[in-house]
């Protein structure tokens, strides 16, 4: 069993707060490469992906641009690096 330290680690580690630049929304991100990014969205998520879905929170939904660029503005900046 692990403890609850090392389940933060393994679910945020790496991952650093980024907002979009958009709508404002939070998330953690993390580039492991330049084509691999992780995103955890927090409770609410990205209104954009929502009406996308239909209102649902779903795992299986389209990309929002906005954050892919905010994401992508803020590796450029520094503020995210690719690990």
């Amino acid at each position: 069993m692990s403890s609850l330290s090392e389940r933060e680690s393994y679910l945020a580690g790496g991952l650093d707060k980024v907002a979009c630049d958009r709508c404002g929304a939070s998330v953690l991100a993390g580039k492991r490469s330049a084509v691999q990014t992780s995103v955890q969205w927090p409770a609410g998520g990205c209104a954009r992906l929502l009406d996308a879905a239909g209102g649902r929170p779903m795992a299986l939904v389209p990309t929002c641009p906005d954050l892919r660029e905010s994401i992508n503005r803020a590796v450029r900046e520094g503020r995210l690096e690719v690990s």
